[in-house]
């Protein structure tokens, strides 16, 4: 459909549709062009012929770090969080985020006794959950030693960390992400058999877009667009700053 000089929509064909685009899109420099992908691969090859590698993908915020897989997924996997026996969660919660996670975490608090820490916004769980503070300082704090969860953590057998992806949107992510690495190596979090470092991603296809590697060339990218194609992309958060 396309939005007439009347402000109505009307149908039209797809030949005729892809018109529009081809001249809204040939007006613009290619440093202001951006996409915004759900179908990563073909938007990518898209804007990269356009001269344009300002890709972004929904939720994985303006300059995610994607050198490591093992830095963004799952690394222990839902099946393997039933092997873990302390959980600290970092800004996840899983009970509204992501359901099967959740039930691995309270069906290994139930079978096993398995410890479970948050740090966040205060939130519900339906299981027995430590909250040790809402903001960054508290990681800093088991970071450097200096927090009782140190002990707890420090004598777990499979610790498992998980962090919410809703941190990759932050301004401080960097600084959070640091805390949980150095938490990730004093709490021996991560060895030769054992990897309980996990990030909790919540769109489809969110890792496969770290995969592929949609950075923006620039964080200001969306603001000073001038056309902004979204594909199969419906999240808000920070779309609509587009100039046009």
């Amino acid at each position: 459909m396309i939005r007439g000089t009347d402000g109505r929509f009307k149908v039209v064909s797809w030949h005729d549709a892809f018109a529009v685009v081809a001249e809204l899109a040939h007006q613009v420099k290619p440093e202001e062009i951006v996409g915004i992908a759900e179908s990563m691969m073909a938007l990518k090859d898209f804007l990269n012929k356009m001269g344009s590698n300002n890709v972004w993908c929904e939720g994985n915020g303006p300059s995610p770090n994607a050198d490591l897989r093992s830095g963004y997924i799952m690394n222990c996997g839902i099946n393997g969080l039933e092997n873990a026996d302390v959980f600290l969660l970092v800004g996840a919660q899983p009970r509204v985020e992501a359901s099967l996670v959740n039930a691995r975490i309270r069906e290994t608090v139930r079978g096993s006794n398995a410890k479970v820490a948050y740090v966040g916004p205060l939130t519900e769980f339906n299981y027995d959950c430590e909250h040790l503070g809402t903001a960054p300082e508290t990681l800093t704090e088991i970071a450097e030693g200096r927090h009782p969860f140190c002990s707890t953590l420090s004598n777990a057998k499979n610790p498992a960390i998980i962090v919410g992806a809703g941190l990759l949107e932050r301004s401080d992510k960097d600084a959070i992400f640091s805390a949980v690495e150095t938490i990730v190596k004093n709490g021996n979090v991560v060895r030769p058999y054992w990897n309980g470092f996990n990030v909790l991603l919540l769109n489809a296809a969110q890792a496969a877009a770290l995969d592929l590697g949609p950075v923006p060339e620039s964080i200001q990218s969306i603001e000073s667009a001038k056309f902004v194609y979204l594909m199969g992309a419906d999240d808000e958060c920070g779309f609509g700053k587009a100039s046009k």
